[in-house]
C-alpha cells in the first residue's frame, strides 16, 4: 500500500540537536577534567552510567512509543529533555551529581534516539528507505560537525576553562530549538511498522556519540537456533567493541595530560567526525565489493597499528607538541574513518548470515553485544589506566581486539 510521503521538512529538527551532540560530545571528558578535577576513572563511569540508563530509556521508550502508536511526542521529550540536563550539566558542582544527570539524560533524552529511522521507514515507501536514511544521515553528520567546530571557536574566544560551563548552556538552547521545531514540523505517523521485522542493514544512522547505544531500534536478544558463524559474528564483534572502548575512553583523558589546549582537542575530535562522515557515504559500496568480512578484518588489523603507535608518537614527539598535535589528530581522523567500515562491515555481514525471518532477533542481538562490549571496555578502563597507565591500556586494547579479530577470522561468509 503506497503512502504519501510528506516532505523532508521535518529533517530540520535534528539539525540542531546533532549539533548540541557534536558539542557535547568531546565535552564530558573535558568538564570531569577541569571544571570537576576528575581523571579516567570518572570519566569510566560517565561513559557506563550513560550507556546503561540509555539502554534502560530504549527499552521503556521504544515499548511506549508502540503501545501508544506515537512517535512525535517522544522526540519532543527527548530533545526538551536533553535540554534541561544540559542545563544540569553545566551547574554540576562535583563528579556525583554530573554523573547523577548522566544518567537523567541517558534515560529521559533516549526516548527520541530509536524514532527517526522508524519514521522514515513509517513517513515513506520501502524503495524510498535508503535515500531518506542517507539524506537523514547527512543532516545528522553536518550538525555534528557544526557543533564541534562551534565549541572549538567559543573556546578559542574564551580561554578560561570556566567557559565548559557556558558551552553546555549552549547545547542547551540548541536541544530546546529542536524540541519547538520537532513539534511544529515532525508529522505524526499514520501507520506502524513493527521494528522486529527490520532488517539490521536499513540502518546507517551516524552515531550520537562514539559507541554509545543510541539507534537501538530492536530488542531482543537470542543466541539460541542462530547459525554458527553468525554467533562467532556477533562474541567476536562484542570483544572487538571491548577493546575499542578499552582505547576511545582513555584517550581524551589522555590528550589532557600531555597539555592538548581545549580548541586542539575539539580540532582532534572534529577530524574524527568529518572522516566518519566521509567514509560512511561510501564504505558500503567498498564493503560490498570486497567483501564485508574482508573490509571488516583490513579496518581493524589498521587499528591495531594505530592504538600502540599513539604511545610511540608521544615518546618520540614531546618535545615538539605541535608535531605532536598534528599527529595526533591524524591519528584520530584515520580511527574515525575506520569505524565506517568496521560498522557497516559487522553488521552487514550479520544480516547475512541471518535468515530473513531472523533479522530482526539479530538486529537486536547485534546491538546487545554492542552495548556489552561498551559498557565492560569502559569498566575496565579506569581500573587499568589508574594502576598501570595508559601505555598498559593501549596493549590491553590491542590484546583484547586481536583475540576478537582472531575469532572473527573463524566466520565462514561464502
Amino acid at each position: 500500500m503506497d503512502k504519501k510521503v510528506p516532505r523532508d521538512k521535518w529533517f530540520l529538527a535534528y539539525l540542531p540537536v546533532n549539533s548540541a551532540n557534536g558539542l557535547v560530545s568531546p565535552l564530558a571528558p573535558l568538564f570531569i577534567t577541569e571544571i570537576l578535577l576528575g581523571g579516567v576513572v570518572e570519566y569510566s563511569l560517565f561513559t557506563i552510567v550513560s550507556s546503561i540508563s540509555t539502554i534502560i530509556g530504549l527499552f521503556l521508550w521504544g515499548y511506549l512509543s508502540d503501545k501508544l502508536k506515537k512517535r512525535k511526542i517522544f522526540v519532543v521529550l527527548g530533545f526538551i529533555s536533553l535540554g534541561i540536563t544540559s542545563v544540569l550539566f553545566g551547574l554540576s558542582p562535583n563528579v556525583l551529581f554530573f554523573l547523577g544527570v548522566s544518567f537523567l539524560s541517558g534515560f529521559l533524552g533516549s526516548a527520541a534516539a530509536p524514532i527517526a529511522s522508524v519514521l522514515i521507514m513509517e513517513l515513506s515507501d520501502r524503495k524510498d528507505w535508503s535515500n531518506k536514511i542517507s539524506k537523514f544521515s547527512l543532516y545528522a553528520s553536518l550538525g555534528q560537525i557544526i557543533g564541534v567546530l562551534l565549541a572549538a571557536g567559543l573556546s578559542l574566544i574564551f580561554l578560561q576553562s570556566s567557559s565548559l560551563r557556558m558551552l553546555y548552556y549552549i547545547a542547551s538552547i540548541l536541544y530546546i530549538t529542536s524540541g519547538v521545531v520537532a513539534w511544529l514540523l515532525i508529522p505524526e505517523s499514520k501507520s506502524m511498522i513493527d521494528r522486529n521485522k527490520v532488517d539490521i542493514r536499513s540502518f546507517r544512522v551516524f552515531e550520537k556519540i562514539r559507541y554509545f547505544p543510541s539507534h537501538i531500534i530492536h530488542w531482543n536478544f537470542k543466541f539460541t537456533n542462530i547459525d554458527k558463524n553468525l554467533r562467532i559474528t556477533l562474541i567476536s564483534f562484542m570483544i572487538m567493541m571491548m577493546g575499542f572502548q578499552l582505547f576511545f575512553v582513555a584517550f581524551p583523558i589522555l590528550l589532557k595530560e600531555i597539555g592538548v589546549n581545549n580548541t586542539v582537542f575539539f580540532l582532534i575530535y572534529l577530524g574524527n567526525y568529518i572522516f566518519a562522515a566521509i567514509t560512511f557515504t561510501f564504505s558500503g559500496q567498498i564493503a560490498t565489493k570486497i567483501g564485508y568480512k574482508k573490509v571488516t578484518s583490513l579496518a581493524v588489523i589498521t587499528r591495531l597499528i594505530i592504538f600502540p603507535s599513539t604511545t610511540f608518537l608521544i615518546i618520540l614527539l614531546h618535545n615538539d607538541k605541535a608535531i605532536l598535535f598534528d599527529s595526533l589528530l591524524l591519528v584520530y581522523s584515520l580511527l574515525g574513518a575506520l569505524w565506517s567500515f568496521i560498522s557497516v562491515g559487522t553488521a552487514t555481514l550479520s544480516s547475512n548470515l541471518s535468515k530473513p525471518e531472523q533479522r530482526g532477533v539479530v538486529a537486536g542481538t547485534y546491538n546487545a553485544v554492542q552495548s556489552i562490549g561498551v559498557i565492560v571496555g569502559s569498566s575496565l578502563t579506569g581500573l587499568i589506566v589508574t594502576r598501570y597507565g595508559f601505555s598498559i591500556d593501549f596493549f590491553m586494547a590491542d590484546l583484547v581486539v586481536l583475540i576478537g579479530l582472531l575469532l572473527f577470522f573463524r566466520v565462514n561468509d561464502k
